[in-house]
């Protein structure tokens, strides 16, 4: 389970680090979503399910954030949001383990966000803020790969 735990965060990581790379954010929202789904196939391989949780919420944010201009979620855009991120915050609490459960509540509130930007970079700047959340967590819950592609996704959002 380890191999194949560290092989989904390192495949998650370099579609992650590619995300920031990407010249169109409907590019950089889509290459998160196929990562986000990475990212949660690790966490419950370790066992990790906070991190699985809320990188399954990252799933359907992401998703969200990528039909963004249908005219359904144009027009319900404020509750859509508000729905999203009181659910967030909900099932990051149900699975409250201890206070470093809460940094993949912030790390996903902060990438749910950055989807529904609409310049590339402003989602690069609220991004830059997701990273510090995720990497304490990685550490934590042992998903080192990820760590480590935390602290290259911190040099790849800077560098874009």
């Amino acid at each position: 389970m380890k191999i194949a735990s560290l092989i989904a965060g390192i495949s998650a990581v370099a579609l992650y680090l590619l995300c920031f790379q990407l010249k169109s954010a409907r590019k950089i929202i889509a290459c998160k979503l196929i990562s986000s789904v990475l990212y949660v196939l690790q966490y419950v391989l370790l066992g990790a399910f906070v991190g699985a949780a809320m990188d399954a919420s990252a799933v359907v944010t992401s998703y969200l954030a990528l039909k963004k201009d249908t005219s359904l979620i144009k027009k319900y855009r404020i509750p859509i949001l508000i729905l999203l991120h009181a659910g967030i915050v909900a099932i990051g609490l149900v699975l409250y383990e201890n206070p470093f459960s809460l940094l993949p509540i912030a790390g996903v509130l902060f990438e749910s966000a950055a989807g529904w930007m609409k310049t590339e970079k402003s989602i690069r700047i609220v991004s830059l803020f997701a990273v510090p959340c995720w990497l304490v967590y990685n550490f934590i819950s042992g998903a080192y790969g990820s760590a480590v592609g935390s602290i290259l996704a911190l040099i790849s959002i800077i560098s874009a």
